[in-house]
């Protein structure tokens, strides 16, 4: 309720605001606060300014809900508003939206092209380990001992 002025004494500001009842001020002679306010001048204008204040909205109209008609005043405006106003982007929006339906349908298109007349293609059999390995030279066996190792060196086809 303070406007300009501020209590410097906050824990009176609770007590003056509680105090100003109907734009006047209401305290309990002898009250702390009573005693607090003869000897503060921050808070003898705080208390003015607050029943300054209740006064005023004493004298304020209560809010009144809206008519139902309020709503649709309001949205016809608008629309007519958004309306009446041409705008660079309408032309943009419609052709973004005319190049998506385009490739929405190309893409269809192209779908049920690929679907139905492309060759069908057979489907990998999963391999078993022989089939791996069946266009392939057999690997050399491992030799059994150290000569055999020296035979293959020392052999002049090998190399």
């Amino acid at each position: 309720m303070f406007s300009k002025t501020e209590s410097k004494c906050p824990e009176y500001q609770a007590s003056l605001e509680d105090a100003v009842r109907d734009g006047a001020a209401r305290i309990e002679p002898g009250s702390p606060l009573q005693r607090h306010l003869e000897n503060c001048a921050d808070c003898q204008q705080a208390l003015s300014d607050a029943v300054t204040a209740s006064k005023l909205m004493a004298h304020a109209r209560p809010l009144r809900e809206p008519s139902p008609a309020f709503v649709t005043r309001v949205m016809a405006s608008v629309r007519e508003a958004s309306q009446a106003a041409p705008t660079i982007w309408r032309p943009l929006e419609l052709l973004a939206s005319r190049v998506a339906l385009v490739a929405a349908v190309i893409l269809l298109a192209l779908s049920v092209y690929l679907r139905e007349f492309t060759p069908a293609r057979d489907t990998a059999a999963i391999n078993t380990g022989t089939e791996i390995g069946a266009g392939l030279p057999e690997p050399p066996a491992q030799p059994a001992d150290a000569d055999e190792v020296l035979m293959t060196l020392a052999d002049p086809g090998n190399i």
